[in-house]
């Protein structure tokens, strides 16, 4: 109750087949609500999937709007504006050996991203950042990390955000991230799909409460039998 939107970030297949993003697609429009998207590493299963550019052919219209250019190469970041709040997805997406979920931003998208953040920042929005990969030292398991993480880490040192969000590692993540006038939270998530009890790996999912100047949220965990309210914090 009360939601505006949904927010996922990536991973909504297993092996980035056409069916299952058809099925993907048929199950969000059935929520009821908008709902943003960003792909991640099983988006991008396999390079034929990835060449093709499957997850954005065929669920291209979660992820509408602003882009610096109107090439396939600029498609990532996207900005999706909702009054005083920005939503920036960012793609980490890649095909990866057996064994690896390696992620790249790329340093074309990492440019653009600067670019954005600069320009959002100087108009006042609240911006959070979408993004599957987890962005800090440690938090990915060895072979599962974002291999330019140190260059994302500069271009949020130079411009800032309000927030980033992600996924990946299937456990809850806090840090933060040096920015330009102070630290920017970072938040990772466990899989809302996980019914493991375990702590920091069970099933979950957060409500942000977001306008001008400060983010809130309420994270709901799986207790064995319901998704219960475990906190509610500050983020930004």
């Amino acid at each position: 109750q009360g939601v505006d939107r949904v927010v996922i970030t990536g991973d909504l297949s297993n092996l980035a087949l056409e069916q299952e993003f058809e099925h993907i697609g048929e199950k969000l429009r059935g929520i009821g609500l908008p709902v943003t998207v960003i792909p991640g590493n099983h988006d991008a299963y396999t390079r034929g999937a990835a060449r093709s550019r499957r997850f954005e052919a065929m669920l291209g219209e979660f992820m509408t709007g602003d882009r610096l250019g109107d090439g396939e190469d600029d498609y990532y970041p996207f900005v999706q504006r909702y009054g005083d709040v920005a939503l920036i997805g960012v793609s980490t997406a890649q095909a990866s050996l057996p064994l690896y979920a390696v992620g790249t931003v790329g340093d074309a998208q990492l440019a653009r991203l600067g670019e954005i953040l600069r320009d959002l920042g100087n108009e006042g929005l609240t911006r959070i950042v979408l993004i599957h990969h987890p962005v800090m030292l440690g938090a990915a398991k060895r072979r599962h990390e974002l291999l330019d993480l140190d260059a994302f880490g500069e271009v949020i040192a130079s411009h800032g955000a309000e927030l980033i969000l992600h996924g990946h590692e299937h456990c809850m993540i806090e840090g933060a991230l040096a920015g330009p006038k102070r630290d920017v939270p970072v938040h990772g998530i466990s899989s809302g799909t996980n019914l493991s009890r375990h702590p920091g790996r069970e099933g979950a999912f957060a409500i942000y409460d977001a306008a001008a100047g400060s983010i809130e949220r309420a994270l709901h965990c799986w207790d064995g039998e319901n998704f219960s309210h475990r906190s509610t914090i500050t983020a930004g």
